[in-house]
């Protein structure tokens, strides 16, 4: 798993090296904005305002326990069993029956004074707090936009000089080929070789060290805004 990964770091390191910064292009801020609020954050904000939303339907509605609603169904056989006899008449059973049925209804209100007197309170709260949700999601977006602009303007800067930065490293690395050929053919000695190796050095430390600003900035700006900009 380790390699795996490694070799996909590698991979993207190998891409990355591979884009001209000086033809890059950088998306609008607006478009940056706008695909930011595809965010994670976002999500999550707008699925808590979404259950704020239901918690204060459910509490608009609360006024319905106040009322209880009971019935009851009965359906059954009533028989009558008796028995006749007397010194003219012999034993004799009788057995008459019928059926009946039967259903009650009953409706009660029961109002608990201090939750009638609340209820309006705590209906308040629930819109309360969804408010509160989508003020913070609003100065999410703002900070986020903020970060945005910073990233986006230190791409803008270090792009603007990238140009004179290769300027000055070909320049300094073509100064030192042509000072190691006159050292070659004596005409330069090694304080001066030295000297141009070192410039040439510089030159280049400093057009990485730029291109790296530019690599982070953008890949920064990458993840704040959900917008491919250079990854793959």
């Amino acid at each position: 798993m380790s390699i795996k990964i490694l070799t996909m770091a590698q991979s993207t390191i190998d891409q990355l090296d591979m884009i001209d910064f000086t033809r890059l292009t950088l998306p609008p801020l607006e478009t940056l904005y706008e695909n930011a609020k595809k965010s994670p954050g976002v999500e999550m904000y707008e699925a808590k305002m979404e259950s704020q939303e239901n918690q204060l339907i459910t509490e608009k509605r609360s006024w319905l326990k106040y009322f209880r609603v009971g019935g009851s169904y009965q359906y059954g056989n009533i028989a009558i069993n008796s028995a006749f006899t007397n010194e003219n008449t012999p034993l004799f059973f009788q057995s008459s029956g019928q059926s009946q049925s039967s259903y009650y209804g009953t409706v009660g209100l029961s109002i608990p004074i201090d939750d009638l007197v609340d209820r309006g309170n705590k209906i308040k709260r629930q819109k309360m707090e969804k408010r509160f949700t989508k003020l913070e999601l609003d100065k999410w977006l703002d900070e986020q936009k903020i970060r945005i602009v910073n990233s986006y303007t230190k791409v803008r800067t270090a792009l603007s000089t990238l140009k004179k930065k290769i300027e000055d490293y070909n320049i300094a690395l073509a100064n030192y080929k042509m000072t190691e050929n006159e050292f070659k053919s004596g005409n330069a000695n090694i304080s001066d070789l030295n000297t141009a190796k070192n410039l040439e050095t510089e030159a280049y430390e400093i057009l990485k060290t730029n291109e790296s600003i530019i690599t982070n900035e953008i890949l920064t700006l990458e993840i704040l805004s959900k917008t491919k900009i250079i990854s793959q």
